[in-house]
């Protein structure tokens, strides 16, 4: 059908203008030293932690014969530009689409570095080509600002890759840039509705409505692109329109699309890539509220950004996201002016809370600070030191008189000892990777081939297997980890296993 051009009515009613970008994750800020890899490991020094202060982005318009490509210089993460040179481009790509450890925080961090270091592509693939693989990685898990801007850092020189970039600039609500460039170059991409929707931000009616005509003649859109489209371009169909169901595998520009005629949708049900659209002053307090839970728990949002969250406002109601809220604020004010009683009443009440639900990093990064000097009751003192055991200041905790304080203690300065007195097979097999075990034969090939990051990737899995039973696996990924020079992330880590099991 033809569009009438009377959709410019729709202009004050569609929330698609770009908004500032989402708050910088915190490994993209912090700063940590470097450890030395010990002398017998040929590589070049692998950082300590997924820390890093620095991003550079090369823009979209630079061309040129890029070889190395990311966010983060190796004068930032110890890391060899070499990292995936040696390795098979398929291999490395099952690899690292399999690669999961958000159930270890600093095992995560370290992903999200090797995702984001500057660095060759492996063998058989373009720095295109590995560079989709890992902002895809990126995507998964809702790091979608890093994302972007990595896919950013090369020239969009394929459909394939300015569609991806698309998609990471409308979950980011950085749309405005992409479109800009599709509307002065529309060969860059071959979807008809990313051309009209960039049409209709550009305020170019009428050849957004020409688009249409062509598109839906032509039998070029989905269903649903048809549909969200025509209500977005025709008063008339937008009034009379049934309520439109959204499908089940919804893209990105369908779901920005939803929004734009009245009809936003949850995000809750949909993949965490989604949940950061929700981070937005169009979402109300809730939904923003659990849309930072999500993200934080993936290591994908400051923790900084979930704590003013949660004290924005007064929760209305109980249950839920609304008693993690009130639990939170409730410490704040103890922090204020709480006696030692109450202080550590608070304390314990907000790890009740935000533990269930594995938010205890996110305690142990913003409240380790505050609770420095502070008088507090055994209870609360206990769960101070448990607190700091998962936090940067990891090697400062004081431990109490029990074994399995002083065993976590020797654990934080590298020196685990005691494991034997505790009847703990999973402090045992700590104990022993860190003192007698051995790389596994697999894990030690890749490292004779020159396979630095794969071998990060594997040696990291086994320690997750740890969490599953795999004790074997837990001494061999820490014994390898460490020969790598990733100390200070085997210890973190491995407290982080200790504790987080225990939920305290």
């Amino acid at each position: 059908m033809r569009i009438k051009l009377a959709f410019c009515l729709f202009l004050g009613a569609l929330p698609l203008k770009a908004e500032a970008p989402l708050s910088a994750i915190e490994w993209l800020t912090e700063t940590t030293p470097v450890r030395i890899a010990p002398e017998n490991v040929t590589e070049p020094p692998v950082s300590a932690s997924a820390s890093a202060p620095d991003v550079s982005v090369k823009s979209i318009g630079e061309a040129g014969d890029i070889v190395a490509v990311g966010l983060l210089g190796s004068a930032v993460t110890g890391l060899p530009e070499s990292l995936w040179a040696r390795s098979d481009a398929a291999d490395l790509t099952r690899a690292i689409a399999t690669a999961d450890f958000r159930s270890i925080t600093a095992l995560q961090r370290l992903l999200y570095t090797l995702l984001l270091a500057e660095s060759v592509p492996p063998k058989g693939a373009s720095a295109e080509a590995f560079l989709t693989t890992r902002a895809d990685t990126l995507r998964a898990f809702g790091a979608i600002e890093p994302a972007e801007a990595l896919v950013e850092g090369l020239p969009l020189a394929s459909p394939e890759h300015f569609a991806l970039w698309f998609d990471l600039t409308l979950l980011a609500g950085l749309e405005d840039k992409a479109c800009t460039l599709l509307n002065a170059k529309r060969g860059l991409s071959s979807d008809y509705a990313a051309q009209i929707f960039c049409a209709l931000r550009g305020e170019d009616w009428e050849g957004a409505a020409f688009l249409f005509d062509t598109a839906d003649a032509l039998g070029l859109l989905s269903n649903t692109e048809r549909r969200l489209l025509l209500a977005f371009l025709d008063p008339e169909y937008a009034e009379d329109a049934p309520s439109l169901a959204p499908p089940r595998d919804i893209s990105p520009l369908e779901f920005r699309l939803y929004e734009a005629v009245g009809n936003a949708l949850p995000t809750a049900s949909l993949p965490v890539a989604f949940a950061v659209t929700d981070l937005r002053e169009l979402a109300g307090w809730k939904a923003q509220l659990e849309a930072a839970e999500r993200l934080v728990r993936n290591g994908a949002l400051s923790a900084n950004v979930l704590l003013g969250l949660y004290t924005e406002r007064k929760p209305s109601a109980s249950g839920g996201v609304w008693e993690r809220a009130r639990a939170v604020q409730r410490l704040e004010a103890a922090l204020e002016d709480g006696t030692p009683d109450v202080l550590s009443a608070a304390l314990v009440a907000v790890q009740d809370e935000l533990g269930a639900y594995g938010l205890t990093p996110l305690l142990a990064e913003i409240y380790v600070p505050e609770l420095v000097g502070a008088t507090l009751t055994p209870e609360g003192e206990l769960l101070r030191f448990h607190l700091t055991l998962l936090s940067a200041d990891y090697e400062a905790a004081r431990p109490a008189a029990d074994m399995q304080s002083m065993f976590l203690a020797s654990l934080a300065v590298g020196a685990p000892e005691g494991a034997a007195a505790l009847s703990d097979p999973l402090a045992v097999a700590i104990e022993e990777g860190f003192s007698t075990a051995e790389a596994s034969a697999a894990l030690r090939a890749l490292l004779d081939e020159g396979k630095l990051g794969e071998a990060i990737l594997f040696a990291s899995k086994q320690m997750t297997s740890g969490l599953g039973g795999d004790l074997s696996a837990l001494k061999s990924g820490i014994a390898g980890l460490r020969q790598m020079g990733l100390e200070d992330v085997v210890r973190r880590a491995s407290l982080q296993m200790m504790l987080m099991k225990r939920q305290f």
